[in-house]
């Protein structure tokens, strides 16, 4: 009877991680969109909007987006940084 209690125990704790797992895997997404989200507002990264900007992103490169949790200021500043300025050039003045 007692090793029979320890087996059904076993199992409950197994079942009830493997639950806890899936509510984790669902979630993921959605907390990672919302660090998306927060760390392009807080480096200052000029979008209209904000929630498209990052599921772009995802649609770029998924696996960086997940392998960073959503975290991808860092990248973005580097990249506007790197890109070449361009420059307007001076038109004559009419006469």
């Amino acid at each position: 009877m007692r090793g029979t209690n320890i087996l059904l125990f076993i199992i409950a704790l197994v079942l009830s991680l493997f639950l806890g797992l899936q509510i984790e895997e669902q979630y993921r997404d959605v907390r990672y969109l919302n660090n998306c989200k927060k760390d392009i507002k807080a480096n200052g990264i000029q979008t209209n909007d904000v929630t498209a900007y990052c599921a772009g992103l995802v649609r770029q490169d998924p696996y960086l987006f997940t392998y960073n949790r959503g975290n991808v200021g860092k990248y973005l500043r580097e990249r506007t940084s790197e890109a070449p300025k361009k420059t307007v050039p001076k038109s004559e003045p009419k006469k």
